[in-house]
C-alpha cells in the first residue's frame, strides 16, 4: 500500500488562494472604473442646451456636446414652464424625438418662461421666454441657446476643479472596504 505525498498546502492554502484572486479581481475593477474610463461629460466640456419655439405652442430642445459632437446618450430631461398670466405646466419630462427633445403637449397662447434641466448623461439647464401667438395671429419661431460657463467665468476668474481631487479618496475608500470584507471573509472561513 502506498501513502500519498503529504500536501502541504491545505484547505487554508485553497482559501488563502481564493482570497488572493477575489483581491486581484477587486483591485484590477476598482482601478479600471477610476481611471479606465472618462465620463461622457468630462470627455466632451458640457452640454449646450437651445430652446425652441415655434410660436404656435410646441416646445422642443436640442442638445450637443459642448465640443460640437450630438449627444447620442439617453438623456434624462425635465421642463417647467409659467405663463406671464400665472399658468403653469410641468414639470414634465421631455421625450427623444430624433435629434430633439421635445414637450408632447402645446402651450396656450402669451408669454411662457420655460426652464429645462438636463441631469443624464450631464448636467444642464436652459432658460428661455418663449412666445405663443393667438391662433389668428402670426407666429413666429424663437430659439434660446444655453452653454456652460467658461473656467475664465468662475469666481475670481480662476478655473474650477475638476473634482477629480475630490473623488479618488472616495474610490480608495471603497477598494480599502472591499479588500478587508475579502480578508474577513477568508479569515473567517478557516
Amino acid at each position: 500500500m502506498t501513502i500519498p505525498p503529504y500536501d502541504h498546502r491545505g484547505p487554508a492554502s485553497l482559501t488563502w488562494r481564493r482570497a488572493a484572486a477575489c483581491l486581484a479581481a477587486t483591485l484590477i475593477a476598482v482601478a479600471v472604473a477610476v481611471f479606465g474610463f472618462a465620463e461622457d461629460a468630462d470627455a466632451h466640456d458640457g452640454v449646450i442646451l437651445t430652446l425652441h419655439g415655434d410660436g404656435h405652442g410646441s416646445v422642443w430642445l436640442t442638445v450637443l456636446w459642448q465640443d460640437g459632437h450630438p449627444v447620442t446618450e439617453p438623456v434624462g430631461m425635465t421642463m417647467l414652464a409659467t405663463s406671464d398670466a400665472g399658468q403653469r405646466v410641468g414639470p414634465v419630462p421631455l421625450r427623444r424625438n430624433g435629434d430633439a427633445l421635445t414637450y408632447s403637449g402645446t402651450l396656450a397662447p402669451g408669454d411662457w418662461t420655460v426652464v429645462a434641466e438636463m441631469g443624464t448623461p450631464a448636467i444642464g439647464r436652459c432658460e428661455g421666454v418663449v412666445h405663443v401667438a393667438a391662433s389668428t395671429a402670426s407666429a413666429a419661431a424663437s430659439s434660446t441657446t444655453c452653454a456652460p460657463p467658461t473656467p475664465q467665468a468662475a469666481a475670481g476668474g480662476t478655473p474650477p476643479s475638476s473634482g477629480g481631487a475630490v473623488v479618488w479618496p472616495w474610490y480608495a475608500i471603497a477598494a480599502v472596504a472591499v479588500i478587508g470584507t475579502a480578508a474577513f471573509v477568508a479569515v473567517r472561513r478557516r
